[in-house]
């Protein structure tokens, strides 16, 4: 009979010109904004714009550029503790129809702080027993039996976190106190991902060499580089057909990217071998703002300018380092979210992270990055977070989950409501794939708009208008953006992403979400295809009305 231990404590657009805006200052009551936003009337289509809103005037130009970065189907994806893979949470029941309603491509990453506190049990140590250390549970091969399920249930690949603390010297360990990790191999990784392989198959994209090795170990960059070839060579001579190569450095999340620098030239001054043959992927880890310790973060942090420029560094830093390497290895930021460790409560599972996380993740994949995952619970009641000194907290409730259970009732029957980060991926899931098209969008302008264009293969050009403004303050603009067009339009159609909750960004109550009109049930299954309403557009112009609060996804086709 399979055992769980439960986990400890742990960490968890271009400037260009100008464009003269014309504001009205009128002032208005609660009632009024609401009533003025143009959200939605019945059927979730947009209800026309109240012409006595203040409104914000802007003229954006799309201009289509062939270098741009093409958005691909699998760019979204999740990142889910070791420790919930351990405990047997990631099976076809609790997650194949969540995964489903966000298309039929993306990659879990399985990893996170637990990454060194799970016991694998597999080849010699099958049937070996889990040392006190293995407080993150014991992964077997009934986890990868259901974790097979799931993938062939979805489409969905994976990638596979190793332990690294016990595998190293144990003098490059910052706090061997914190976290103690069992006493686990490289022999016993290999044998892991050895089973791994030959019950997933391809489905396996690679193996994750730790998790923030900056974080817990004094490792240098260099001896990162040379901890990720001993692994590279140990699984290889295990699997020399399987071509199974490494998902690193995941260093800790920061503004700057200087670890993966570091580590990355390393890679490039080894003359002995070169990155491409060592590495499937360089995973960069991003939280913009931290709950950690002391650290706080407001709605009106997330979705500052501030967060989108620092993002913009951020993600302009990891594709300088895809030139030295001439775009040979893809770059990932394979664990992310609002918040680092767990979210902020009243922020991070508010509404404002839906519209955050549509922007983001536009944001991410213009820059030319390949994946971005979420980190996520699988478990867990709405509301129910467990301290950090709780023995529970690993696999509990977290603030910046994409879902979460009603009560425990709805947990036991895998119930798992959508949250408001979920319907973010949601509504970037509406954007189909094809290149991103420049629009020129000036930053002074960020604090009321952020707007992207993907022209899509049968040419059709999708344009997404997110205006970041609470609609529960009185001061709000309804944002009425002028688009001039790369070429003549007959039809122009839009979807909304909204809420209807009164508290505007502020609202918990993800309930009041729609997107089309649309919702996601508790069984992970949404209500119906996203409704759209009709864009009126003149040839190779139409203005678009989008209120605070809210967000547009507009299509022009031909």
């Amino acid at each position: 009979m399979k055992t769980y231990g439960i986990a400890a404590p742990g960490r968890g657009a271009r400037a260009a010109t100008p464009i003269p805006v014309r504001r009205s200052f009128l002032r208005r009551s609660l009632a009024a904004g609401v009533l003025a936003t143009g959200l939605v009337a019945a059927g979730g289509l947009p209800a026309t714009a109240d012409d006595s809103a203040a409104t914000t005037d802007l003229t954006l130009t799309a201009t289509v550029d062939g270098r741009n970065a093409v958005l691909g189907a699998d760019f979204q994806g999740f990142s889910v503790e070791s420790a919930d893979f351990a405990h047997g949470y990631l099976t076809r029941e609790r997650m194949a129809e969540r995964l489903r309603t966000l298309g039929p491509h993306g990659v879990i990453r399985l990893g996170g702080y637990s990454m060194d506190l799970v016991w694998p049990a597999f080849g010699t140590w099958t049937d070996a027993p889990a040392p006190p250390e293995a407080i993150g549970g014991t992964v077997d091969q009934s986890d990868l039996d259901h974790l097979k399920e799931l993938l062939d249930a979805t489409g969905w690949k994976v990638t596979l976190g190793a332990p690294l603390k016990k595998i190293i010297d144990p003098s490059k360990i910052k706090n061997p106190t914190r976290d103690p990790s069992p006493d686990v191999s490289l022999e016993q990784v290999v044998a892991e991902v050895t089973a791994a392989y030959r019950t997933l198959g391809d489905d396996l994209l690679g193996v994750e060499l730790g998790n923030e090795y900056d974080n817990v170990t004094t490792l240098t960059d260099a001896e990162m580089w040379e901890t990720a070839k001993q692994y590279r060579a140990a699984i290889d001579e295990a699997l020399p057909h399987a071509n199974l190569k490494i998902v690193g450095p995941s260093a800790n999340t920061a503004k700057t990217n200087t670890h993966l620098e570091g580590f990355v030239s390393a890679a490039l001054a080894d003359k002995s071998t070169q990155p491409r043959q060592v590495l499937s992927e360089l995973s960069s880890h991003w939280y913009p703002w931290s709950h950690c310790g002391s650290s706080v973060m407001t709605i009106g942090q997330l979705m500052s300018p501030l967060t989108y420029t620092n993002t913009r560094s951020k993600l302009a830093g990891i594709m300088a380092v895809d030139d030295q390497l001439h775009g040979t290895i893809p770059m990932t930021l394979n664990e992310s979210n609002s918040a680092s460790c767990s979210g902020m409560p009243a922020a991070s599972n508010s509404y404002a992270t839906a519209l955050w996380s549509l922007d983001y993740l536009l944001q991410a994949a213009q820059s030319g990055v390949d994946r971005l995952q979420f980190h996520t619970n699988t478990t867990g009641v709405c509301g129910d977070f467990k301290a950090r000194d709780s023995a529970e907290y690993p696999i509990s409730y977290r603030y910046y989950g994409a879902f979460c259970a009603a009560d425990q009732a709805a947990l036991d029957a895998n119930e798992l409501s959508a949250n408001p980060l979920y319907y973010g991926i949601w509504a970037f899931r509406q954007v189909p794939q094809g290149r991103f098209v420049d629009l020129d969008l000036a930053d002074e302008h960020l604090d009321k708009l952020r707007a992207y264009a993907v022209k899509g293969k049968a040419g059709t050009l999708t344009v997404v208008l997110i205006n970041v403004q609470d609609p529960a303050h009185a001061d709000s603009t309804q944002d009425a953006v002028t688009l001039n067009l790369p070429s003549a339009y007959g039809t122009g159609s839009q979807v909304t992403l909204r809420s209807a909750a009164p508290e505007g960004l502020a609202s918990l109550d993800a309930a009041q979400i729609s997107l089309g009109g649309r919702t996601v049930s508790p069984a992970g299954v949404a209500t119906g295809a996203p409704q759209s309403s009709a864009v009126a557009v003149d040839h190779r112009s139409a203005t678009v009305t989008v209120a605070p609060g809210t967000a547009q996804i507009v299509t022009f086709s031909h």
